[in-house]
């Protein structure tokens, strides 16, 4: 059995020899080959080279071909900021100028859309018959935080219609992406869709179930397999994403893998994840990435699991610690002395500032927003939006923070905060919204009961 075979068999939840590995390799694979995340994430050629090195490097089951869930957005109009060391942030939404009747669907013309392709037609020739190729399209909630901004978390209580002509308009940009990368025989459709955990069960079932299954269901009709991945606390979801007609869920650490075994057999759903993205896999070694993986594989064991980081794995992520993960999953001996010489790194301290407590004066607020890294990660971003939003009205009154955890400091200081998942906006040093964005009327009011 070789890797594609395991993948897509797991995928149907069929029982297969040993646990498929599928790492995220999107902007990482930039550093494998020296360039950073923009050059490599405009250039067709540099992503064939990545993704091909990571398949000699890492072993893998299978590969997603292009991990950015912004590409759809750009070739619809919104325009991007670019950053050197993660995938691209959406900087201006596209429905702030224009009216939703205005925009086009997207060509296999428009964008990046021509390099993902050809990216995909190239990686399908040199490894379709060996690994499953993962071809990651935007989800329609995500997509439609893209092209709306977060004006839509108002939009979804007072005008419901409105917010459900976006999304069959981004449902559709969904099926003509999946139907282009059908074509470059790609195996698999990710729909990705990391702004799902940052609703509630209510909101998912009125927003995104039908959508997604819509999406789901035309995917499958194309003969390639579907999954879904949700990044963020998603444990309030998990069951409704189950329901979506998908093939496969995918999720973080912050989702607990035995519930999420249990939901997912319950629907023969294949399930996978969630190796702790920063904890582990950035600042951990190889030894405790590969107690890490073991751990998960003997909760996951038996039909349906798939042992992948939780996202998209960051820029800077050790190299051995990902060969040690492969190395490890495939049966090989993984040399002592490597794993020693990086327990050792782990170990220094460095010099990183650390994140500093902030005294809060009568009158004033001051709002933390603990991320992985709005540049990189949605959910993230449109969180730091929420607070930027509101600050034109209370000049001089709010001061706020972004507390990234892709350091060892920032990691100090979700431990001291108590912050349990990610992204967390704490008012006052007060957790006040755990892994939910909020609308303009709820952070308001939250406020004003400070000031």
């Amino acid at each position: 059995m070789n890797g594609k075979e395991r993948v897509l068999k797991t995928l149907s939840f069929e029982p297969v020899d040993r646990t498929p590995w599928v790492p995220y390799a999107g902007v990482q694979t930039a550093n494998l080959i020296g360039i950073d995340a923009e050059e490599y994430l405009k250039s067709a050629d540099n992503i064939v080279k990545g993704i091909t090195k990571a398949y000699e490097m890492y072993k893998p089951d299978g590969l997603p071909v292009v991990f950015d869930v912004q590409m759809e957005a750009e070739a619809i109009g919104c325009e991007l900021k670019w950053a050197k060391n993660n995938p691209p942030a959406v900087s201006k939404h596209v429905l702030e100028t224009k009216e939703l009747s205005e925009l086009k669907l997207p060509t296999e013309k428009d964008g990046r859309y021509p390099i993902a392709l050809e990216a995909a037609r190239k990686l399908s020739a040199a490894l379709g018959n060996k690994i499953a190729l993962y071809a990651l399209i935007c989800g329609p909630f995500t997509l439609a935080l893209h092209l709306r901004g977060i004006k839509i978390f108002s939009e979804m209580m007072r005008k419901p219609e409105k917010v459900d002509e976006l999304l069959t308009f981004c449902t559709q940009v969904g099926k003509d992406l999946a139907e282009m990368y059908a074509k470059t025989g790609v195996d698999v459709i990710a729909v990705v869709d990391p702004m799902t955990s940052q609703i509630s069960p209510k909101h998912f079932e009125r927003f995104v179930k039908s959508y997604t299954a819509d999406l789901n269901r035309y995917i499958k009709s194309l003969g390639l397999k579907a999954t879904s991945f949700c990044c963020g606390d998603a444990t309030k979801n998990i069951e409704l994403m189950c329901q979506t007609e998908t093939d496969g869920i995918a999720f973080d650490e912050n989702v607990d893998l035995v519930y999420a075994k249990d939901i997912a057999t319950k629907y023969k759903v294949s399930f996978g994840g969630n190796l702790p993205l920063t904890t582990v896999m950035l600042f951990g070694s190889p030894l405790e990435n590969v107690d890490e993986a073991r751990r998960e594989v003997e909760i996951g064991k038996g039909a349906g699991f798939i042992l992948s980081p939780g996202c998209d794995i960051p820029y800077n992520t050790p190299i051995n610690n990902l060969v040690a993960i492969s190395n490890y999953i495939n049966g090989e001996f993984a040399s002592l002395d490597m794993m020693e010489s990086d327990q050792q790194l782990h170990e220094e301290t460095g010099d990183e500032p650390e994140f500093e407590d902030v005294e809060v004066k009568p009158g004033e607020v001051f709002i933390e927003i603990v991320t992985l890294d709005s540049e990189g990660c949605p959910p993230c971003q449109y969180m730091c939006e929420s607070v930027k939003n509101i600050l034109p009205g209370y000049e001089g009154k709010i001061t706020w923070r972004e507390s990234l955890v892709k350091t060892r400091a920032g990691i100090k200081r979700m431990a001291k905060l108590g912050v349990k998942n990610l992204p967390a906006m704490l008012i006052n040093n007060e957790v006040v919204f755990d892994n939910i964005i909020p609308s303009e009327k709820e952070l308001i009011a939250e406020i004003e009961k400070r000031i």
